[in-house]
């Protein structure tokens, strides 16, 4: 079995410069959080034990909190079910657990309790439609199966997703609700998924996205439009870069300029922006913290490193890497970011001894940290690699006669599909199905499987391929019932 890479373990543990400014409440927390890591990592030092994920105790994790009533004091996530059922099932997969038929059905009729007639779920029944839950909801029913699926009303999803529309390109995340890149990425992707995506939905979503970019190159929640007469549109980022946002911006951008480029590239209000992207790698890069942290990642600058961003961060690298390819032809050769350090955080810091992954070390585990740090880690083993090959095959060999009872003519009520596919379809399936695994030297093994590794995670919609390849089949028309 591989081991950490050990040149960086034994680096020196070399502290936070303090700047003089010793007495600061951030840096004591800074020194302390350090102190722990480094602590654990000098430990496994001296130990001839391998690093592991400890896969059993966390599927065990997981199944209690599909199988048995949950803790009294999850009644503060009342408004976010869809979300634990996701970010359990996620992490059941990505440990190469399947649900049973049973546990499928259970799942799909729960989750069909929270979808509204007016289209999207809410966080639990008789909720709010919101597209954060309705993007959790679509990806948990990804593990659903055929019955999952079909729990998903697509006309009435479509209608919601643009009802949220704004006229920037922007998305709202509830009726009445903020404008947050988040709703970017959360319809982008329920649209993708379900074979709803048009040109009226992804128009202006790129440029709007690109708008939020800070000058640290890094993106922000939203930005501000402001018109003059001087400098008709100019937009101001609102807030700091942070990886959570960067994220979802990234994977927008992505969408929409490799899916549909023909319609990503009018500019409502007159926008003008378009994505730095190499800013963008090196601020994601960046985030990445030093040996004493333990190679994890934090969500922003000067922030303490936090289990959570090993995706949310770590995982924008490979989009970054796909979209500088655009740009140039070529990706870069090297890895981006140090991927046997990130193993090395979840192994050695993230994992709770109890079950479940955590922030850090004094942080308790639950499953939305089990879920993300699982997900980083399985893309710093697999590297996943945008392959225009693979989608130039998917391309050639999509089936245009099975879209015509999935086609999204079909969603808005206006009946009937055209006789040929849609270009938009077509790239929707082949551009999001292109991924592959590098299948990189990997540093840790799941002990119960010997030297197999965590599933492959879709580096756009974080759904494990198998079920993004079957769902989108089914979706897009390209599979017999």
């Amino acid at each position: 079995m591989a081991r950490v890479n050990d040149d960086v373990l034994t680096m020196p543990w070399i502290p936070t410069p303090s700047d003089g400014l010793d007495a600061s409440e951030t840096l004591r927390t800074q020194y302390e959080t350090e102190q722990t890591i480094s602590s654990l990592l000098t430990e496994h030092l001296s130990s001839a034990a391998e690093p592991t994920i400890a896969s059993a105790t966390h599927v065990a994790y997981c199944r209690r909190l599909l199988d048995h009533p949950l803790p009294p004091y999850f009644i503060g996530l009342d408004a976010s079910r869809p979300w634990v059922l996701y970010w359990t099932t996620h992490s059941l997969a990505l440990m190469g657990k399947e649900l049973d038929e049973a546990v499928q059905l259970r799942l799909a009729t729960t989750l069909a309790a929270f979808q509204n007639p007016g289209g999207g779920f809410g966080g639990g029944p008789g909720q709010l439609s919101h597209l954060a839950p309705s993007y959790a909801a679509v990806c948990a029913l990804a593990y659903g199966g055929p019955v999952g699926w079909r729990a998903i009303d697509r006309p009435a999803m479509y209608g919601f997703l643009m009802s949220l529309k704004q006229r920037d390109g922007s998305f709202i995340m509830h009726h009445g609700g903020e404008v947050d890149v988040r709703g970017c990425y959360c319809a982008l992707t329920i649209a993708t998924l379900s074979n709803i995506l048009t040109p009226e939905l992804v128009e202006g979503t790129a440029a709007f996205v690109a708008s939020c970019q800070t000058y640290e190159g890094g993106l922000a929640a939203a930005a501000e439009i402001f018109t003059d007469s001087e400098d008709p549109v100019r937009s101001a980022p609102l807030g700091e870069a942070h990886g959570g946002y960067a994220f979802c911006a990234a994977a927008s951008y992505l969408i929409c300029t490799s899916v549909a480029p023909t319609v990503a590239s009018p500019r409502p209000l007159g926008h003008t922006h378009t994505l730095d992207v190499p800013a963008l790698l090196r601020w994601a890069a960046s985030m990445q913290a030093n040996p004493i942290e333990g190679g994890g990642f934090r969500g922003r600058t000067n922030k303490l490193v936090d289990g959570c961003y090993s995706w949310w961060c770590g995982g924008i690298l490979p989009l970054a890497e796909c979209l500088l390819a655009d740009e140039t032809g070529t990706g870069p050769e090297a890895d981006l970011y140090d991927r046997a350090s990130l193993q090395q955080y979840v192994t050695l810091v993230a994992q709770a001894p109890s079950g479940g992954l955590r922030d850090k070390p004094g942080k308790s585990p639950d499953a939305y940290h089990t879920c993300y740090n699982l997900s980083g880690s399985s893309s710093a083993q697999k590297r996943p690699l945008f392959s225009t090959a693979r989608r130039k095959r998917l391309a050639e060999a999509f089936v245009e006669k099975g879209v015509a009872a999935m086609a999204p003519a079909k969603v808005d009520g206006s009946g009937g599909a055209p006789a040929k596919a849609d270009e938009l379809v077509r790239k929707a399936y082949s551009a999001s199905l292109a991924w592959e695994s590098s299948e990189g030297p990997s540093s840790v093994s799941l002990p119960d499987k010997g030297d197999s590794h965590l599933v492959f995670a879709h580096p756009v919609f974080n759904i494990c391929m198998p079920q993004v390849e079957a769902m989108m089949a089914f979706f897009y028309g390209q599979v017999d019932e």
